[in-house]
């Protein structure tokens, strides 16, 4: 059938063609074809009602022809109405799972700018792939931001909507001005907020703005983005400061809260090994950036907590911070009866962390569930390698070390910076060297990748202590003296 100046020409059909009811009508009065009409521009008709079925319309309906019909009605609905329609009116007795709906926060575009849509867009799709969180599905964390940012019109939601797009700019388009300017609105909207009373809302709107921000510092490691540590330490005082932990924490507030706690924790390990005045061999920072820019690598303070509806597997992750604190970088002088009491709460944290059963994750995906493993190996190994003087099972902890590699070659790519760095450093073979850096390789073509650029650095100089030194060094010492070398306060999200 072909179309030709405003007509429907029919082709005659084949043996296998056969032609619908209205086109074999057309071709059998011989005419020019099926009209297609549309109604002129000046046509009140848009809709015809079909007459009703006889003996439905009403009498007096039927004596005047002009009369409506009053049991016409019209009925405004959805698809989603029409969905639940159908479910209630199909409903088994035992079937009790509603259609899912997707309920839009209200659209704000207050000060929306010529490209803004498309940042949002790339950051909902593609850069919130890289917030670091743990337990939670991040892009669902870039849509709940997304849905903090665009709930008002304050000076708290626009700098949030500010260091989401700054946060997109970097992420698509690496170091450029656009990103570099969104960051200084953001920081400027921010300051505008100081010194005034804000909202338990605005307060929320503060959070989620440092987070982002410390995002966009540690998205691209280098010796001028420490700023990533007064983020989190500004994040953590507006939750205390709010009370935020002790309200009834709804979806988006408690993926917001376990993402700040699982930065916390992270912190307090590099706090553990990184001095800023290192002494002995390690010459101080030339430059004194620390001190330049003003930062407080201290996270200190108030620590972060989970949720109260804080993900299963969260749980690694607290006893992490239970791990940071039972291994301290310098272990104070105890009394033999301390030092078995030591050893046996020791013991029992190494019991927890090999007995603990990993939850099943929300994605259900094989390479999430080995992320998991890896993770509790790493701690394992961490805890065995730091206090290996007190417990002396270094039997059990190269175990840990062989099933970590089987895990390490099997991933198509890890993010997590922490297991990898751990594990990465018991790299003793070339081999072993290359299933590391072939899996950073992997890792940083992937959308979730930040950086790996500092711990790629920092596994080549623990590997080369190694060879140097033999296996001589003691494990926190040479964790220490390594990390240490680092201008800023690293991270290992």
């Amino acid at each position: 059938m072909l179309l030709k100046h405003g007509f429907l020409d029919t082709m005659p059909p084949g043996p296998e063609v056969d032609l619908c009811p209205l086109l074999r009508e057309s071709r059998s009065r011989q005419g020019p074809g099926l009209r297609l009409s549309w109604p002129h521009a000046g046509d009140p008709r848009r809709a015809v009602v079909g007459k009703s079925p006889l003996g439905s319309v009403p009498k007096a309906a039927s004596r005047n022809p002009h009369a409506g019909d009053t049991r016409i009605q019209i009925v405004q609905v959805s698809q989603q109405d029409m969905e639940m329609h159908y479910y209630l009116s199909h409903l088994e007795p035992n079937v009790r799972v509603p259609p899912a709906w997707d309920i839009r926060a209200a659209w704000n575009p207050a000060d929306m700018q010529a490209g803004d849509q498309d940042l949002i867009q790339y950051f909902q799709l593609v850069a919130s792939k890289s917030l670091a969180t743990f337990g939670r599905d991040p892009t669902e964390l870039g849509n709940a931001v997304i849905r903090i940012a665009l709930a008002s019109n304050t000076a708290s939601s626009m700098a949030l909507f500010r260091s989401l797009l700054a946060l997109s700019s970097l992420h698509r388009h690496n170091d450029n001005p656009q990103a570099i300017d969104l960051k200084i609105s953001a920081l400027e909207a921010l300051t505008a907020t100081s010194g005034k009373y804000i909202s338990t809302a605005e307060a929320i709107q503060h959070v989620a703005t440092n987070m982002l921000l410390c995002s966009l510092e540690i998205h691209q490691v280098s010796c001028s983005s420490g700023e990533w540590s007064c983020y989190l330490r500004s994040a953590k005082d507006m939750i205390q400061a709010a009370g935020l932990e002790e309200l009834q924490h709804d979806s988006d507030l408690a993926a917001l809260l376990d993402w700040v706690y699982y930065h916390d924790v992270l912190a307090r390990f590099s706090l553990q090994h990184w001095h800023r005045e290192p002494t002995g061999n390690l010459p101080p920072s030339p430059t004194g950036a620390s001190s330049r820019l003003g930062l407080s690598p201290t996270i200190g303070g108030s620590r972060a907590k989970p949720s109260k509806t804080a993900s299963p597997p969260l749980a690694l992750i607290e006893l992490l911070s239970e791990v940071c604190d039972a291994v301290p970088s310098h272990p104070p002088s105890m009394t033999p009866a301390e030092q078995g009491e030591y050893k046996s709460f020791l013991k029992i944290l190494d019991w927890r962390l090999r007995s603990m059963e990993l939850p099943a994750t929300a994605d259900g995906s094989a390479d999430t569930s080995l992320v998991m493993e890896l993770y509790r190996l790493a701690m394992l190994v961490y805890l065995s390698r730091a206090s290996d003087s007190l417990r002396g099972q270094s039997t059990r902890a190269q175990q840990h070390i062989d099933k970590g590699f089987t895990i390490l070659a099997r991933l198509g790519s890890c993010d997590r910076q922490f297991p990898v760095f751990i594990l990465g450093c018991e790299a003793r073979s070339d081999d072993q060297r290359a299933v590391v850096l072939d899996l950073i390789s992997r890792t940083e073509n992937s959308n979730s990748s930040r950086s790996f650029n500092l711990v790629r650095v920092l596994l080549q100089a623990s590997w080369a202590q190694d060879e140097l030194g033999k296996g001589g060094l003691n494990y926190c010492d040479e964790m220490g003296y390594i990390i240490s070398c680092c201008r800023i306060l690293p991270t290992f999200v």
